[in-house]
C-alpha cells in the first residue's frame, strides 16, 4: 500500500516526524518498507497483512495513525443525497434491469449518472493519483481509482449507453467464454468466475477487470456507477486461476467493507457531478439479502490481563478502545464495543486483546520470565533437527552449500522418467510455475546448478527436505528426501562423501547405488533420508588413543584392475592384529598403493615384527589375488 504523507493529512493531523511515524507504524504492526521523498511530499509503501483489507486505503491508514496518536479523523462529508434530479429530460429516470444472486454477489449497490462530460482530470488529482502508483486515463475513471484509494471500496463505471436491453445480469461463468478486458486484453473465462452481461454479452468481469465493450470513453454521456460486495474465494480463485491480479481484487479477496457502499458511491457521485458534470437519474440500485450492520463484542478485563500479563488502566483501556472507533461501554468489569463493518478481523475476544496490545505498545510490555511447567511429553509432530544438522555439516564440509528451493514445480521442469499425472497436483496454482507438489529434489537441484553456471566454476549443492508422492489425497505421502549435485566432483569423490555420511550414523550400506551420473560433467545423489533416520546407530564405544606409537609405511602392489579395493583391504586386516589402519593412499591402473598403521596396545613394536607381518601380506595377496609387490 502506497500512502503519500499529504494525502494522509487531508484526514488526520499528524505532527511526527517522517522517522517517527515509520517507527510508530512498524510498533502497531504496519510495517513500512519504503519511504520515498519527493520535492513535495513524503510516500510511505506499507505492507498490509492479508487480514487488514480496510488498510489498502489512504482512509484506513489514517484511522491507524489516529488511533496510536489518540486523534479524531476527518471524513470527507458527502454532498449529495442520491437522490434522482429534478432537471432530467421530461422527469425520465433511465431505465435499467439488475438481476443478481446473493450468493455470489452479496450486495449490489449503484447509480446512473446522465450528461456528464468525458475530458481530462483536473491536476489534483492526477498528482494523487501519480504519487499512488497510478496512470490517469480520462475523469470518471480517474474518480473511480481516487474513491477506492480512499475509501477501500472498489468502484466500476460502465456505459450505460453500450448496456443491450439495458439488462445487467450477474451470474457464475460456465467456462471457456471469451472475455476481452478495459485494457484489450482477451482471456478465457474459467468455470464459476463471477461476470455481468447484457442481453448479448459479457461486459465485466466482478471485482477484477472491466470489459472493453462497457467502458468509458471519449464519447460516453451516460454512466452506470457500481460499487459492489463480492465473495471473497469467489474472486480469489478466478485472479488465480486467470493470472490476473488488480487493486480491486487484492482487496474484494480479502474481504471488502460492506457497510460502505453507499458512502463510497456518494463519494463518487459528488466528484463526478463536480468535475465531469451530469446529473443523478436513476433511483438507488442497493440489492442485497441481509443488512451489513457493525457487531457487537464484549471484553472481560480479567481475560485481557491474564493474556496480556499485565494490568492494563480501565482509563487508558477505554482510551485505545474509543480511538479504534469501537465506541466502548463499561460495565462492572466487562467492556462491550461495537465493531465497524471495515474491522473484519475483529471477530473474537481475542481479536480485540490483540487490538489493545497493539495500540498500547509492545514495548511497553514488562520484561518476564514465562511461567509454568516445562512439557516432557514428546509431541506427535516431534524431529529430532540434531541428525539432520549433522549430515548437513559434514556435506558443508565436503565443500557442498545447502540450498532451500520451494516444494511446488512446474510441469515443465520434470525430468525423464517423471509423469506428471502420477503427481499430486494443485487445484488452484498461483501460477503454473507452481503447480505440481515435487516428487524428488533434483528437480531443483538442476535448476540451481543451471542458474549459477554464469558465475561460479565449481558448483558443489545440496538440499534435505520433502518429497511427495501419489496421485490424490487418499494416497499421498510425504518423507525427507537428501539430495545433492556437482559439477567438479567424481564419483569416487561422492561416494567417499556418501561412505562418511553412513558411517558417521551407522548404517552399513555400500552408497554407489544412490550416485546418477548425469553427463560427463554432473554428478547427482538422492537417497529416502527419512528411512535412513530409522536405520542409525549411534550408540558408539569409547576407544582410548594407543598409549605406543605406531609404525607407518606405504605399500604398492600390482594385481588385476577387477579386484575391489576393500576385498583386498579386508585379506590384509585378516593376516594380523598388529594391523590397526589400512587406507587406499593412490591408485593408477592396476597398481595401488596403501598406507598401513602397525600399532600393538600394549607395547612399542619391533621392525621385524613389522617385516614378519608384511611377508604375510603379501604372501597372502599372491595366492588369494596373484598379486605383486612394486618397489
Amino acid at each position: 500500500m502506497i500512502a503519500p504523507l499529504s494525502w494522509l493529512k487531508e484526514y488526520v493531523e499528524i505532527t511526527l516526524t517522517s522517522k517517527e511515524l515509520r517507527e510508530k507504524l512498524t510498533e502497531v504492526g504496519l510495517g513500512c518498507e519504503k519511504i520515498t521523498k519527493t520535492s513535495d511530499d513524503t510516500i510511505f509503501e506499507l505492507e498490509i497483512t492479508p487480514n487488514r483489507p480496510d488498510l489498502l486505503s489512504i482512509i484506513g491508514v489514517a484511522r491507524e495513525i489516529a488511533a496510536m496518536e489518540n486523534k479524531s479523523i476527518r471524513y470527507p462529508e458527502p454532498k449529495t443525497t442520491l437522490k434522482p434530479s429534478s432537471h432530467l429530460p421530461g422527469g425520465k429516470l433511465l431505465p435499467l434491469i439488475i438481476k443478481t444472486d446473493p450468493e455470489i454477489n452479496p450486495r449490489f449497490t449503484g447509480v446512473i449518472v446522465s450528461g456528464i462530460k468525458i475530458g481530462e482530470s483536473p491536476k489534483w488529482l492526477k498528482d494523487k493519483l501519480s504519487k499512488m502508483g497510478q496512470r490517469s486515463v480520462n475523469n470518471i475513471v480517474d474518480i473511480t481509482n481516487f474513491v477506492m484509494l480512499e475509501l477501500g471500496n472498489p468502484i466500476h463505471a460502465f456505459d450505460y449507453d453500450k448496456i443491450e436491453g439495458n439488462i445487467m445480469i450477474v451470474s457464475q461463468a460456465k467456462g471457456g467464454e471469451r472475455f476481452e478486458s478495459v485494457d484489450e486484453i482477451v482471456y478465457r473465462l474459467p468455470k464459476g468466475a463471477v461476470v455481468i452481461s447484457d442481453r448479448e454479452k459479457i461486459i465485466d468481469l466482478c471485482g477484477i477487470k472491466g470489459g472493453k465493450n462497457s467502458g468509458t470513453y471519449n464519447n460516453t454521456r451516460n454512466i452506470f456507477i457500481r460499487v459492489p460486495v463480492e465473495v471473497p474465494n469467489l474472486i480469489r480463485r478466478t485472479s488465480v486461476s486467470l493470472g490476473l491480479r488488480s487493486e480491486a481484487s487484492s482487496i474484494f479477496e480479502r474481504g471488502v467493507n460492506a457497510d460502505g457502499t453507499i458512502d463510497a458511491l456518494k463519494r463518487c457521485v459528488d466528484l463526478i457531478l463536480e468535475i465531469a458534470g451530469g446529473e443523478v437519474a436513476s433511483n438507488l440500485y442497493d440489492i442485497k439479502s441481509q443488512e451489513f450492520k457493525p457487531w457487537k463484542l464484549k471484553l472481560r478485563k480479567e481475560r485481557l490481563n491474564q493474556i496480556l500479563g499485565i494490568e492494563i488502566p480501565v482509563k487508558r483501556l477505554m482510551e485505545i478502545l474509543s480511538a479504534l472507533n469501537l465506541s466502548p461501554i463499561l460495565t462492572r468489569d466487562v467492556v462491550e464495543v461495537t465493531i465497524p463493518t471495515y474491522r473484519n478481523d475483529l471477530k473474537i475476544e481475542e481479536d480485540l486483546i490483540e487490538e489493545v496490545a497493539r495500540i498500547y505498545g509492545y514495548n511497553n510490555f514488562s520484561k518476564t520470565i514465562p511461567i509454568g511447567e516445562i512439557p516432557t511429553n514428546q509431541i506427535p509432530y516431534f524431529k529430532d533437527y540434531r541428525l539432520d544438522e549433522k549430515v548437513k555439516n559434514i556435506l558443508k564440509a565436503c565443500g557442498f552449500s545447502e540450498i532451500y528451493t520451494y516444494s511446488l514445480i512446474a510441469e515443465k521442469d520434470l525430468i525423464e522418467g517423471i509423469n506428471s499425472q502420477n503427481l499430486l497436483r494443485v487445484d488452484n496454482p498461483v501460477s503454473r510455475d507452481f503447480e505440481y507438489l515435487r516428487p524428488t529434489l533434483k528437480i531443483n537441484l538442476l535448476k540451481a546448478l543451471s542458474q549459477n553456471k554464469s558465475n561460479f566454476k565449481k558448483i558443489n549443492l545440496f538440499e534435505l527436505g520433502k518429497v511427495y508422492f501419489g496421485k490424490n489425497l487418499d494416497t499421498a505421502t510425504e518423507t525427507y528426501f537428501l539430495s545433492g549435485i556437482s559439477n567438479s566432483k567424481s564419483f569416487l569423490e561422492i561416494k567417499g562423501l556418501l561412505e562418511k555420511v553412513f558411517e558417521d550414523f551407522g548404517v552399513k550400506e555400500d552408497p554407489a547405488k544412490y550416485i546418477e551420473i548425469l553427463n560427463s560433467d554432473v554428478i547427482c545423489f538422492e537417497f529416502d533420508f527419512s528411512e535412513f533416520t530409522k536405520r542409525i546407530k549411534l550408540n558408539k564405544k569409547f576407544i582410548p588413543l594407543p598409549k605406543y606409537p605406531p609404525i607407518v609405511e606405504d605399500l604398492s602392489i600390482v594385481t588385476r584392475e577387477d579386484v575391489k579395493t576393500a576385498d583386498i583391504i579386508a585379506e590384509m586386516k585378516s593376516q594380523s592384529s598388529l594391523i590397526y589402519n589400512i587406507s587406499l593412499l593412490d591408485q593408477y591402473k592396476n597398481s595401488r598403493t596403501f598406507h598401513i598403521v602397525y600399532q600393538h596396545k600394549e607395547r612399542n613394536l619391533t621392525l621385524e615384527e613389522v617385516s614378519k607381518t608384511r611377508e604375510k601380506i603379501l604372501k597372502s595377496l599372491r595366492e588369494k589375488f596373484q598379486a605383486s609387490f612394486k618397489q
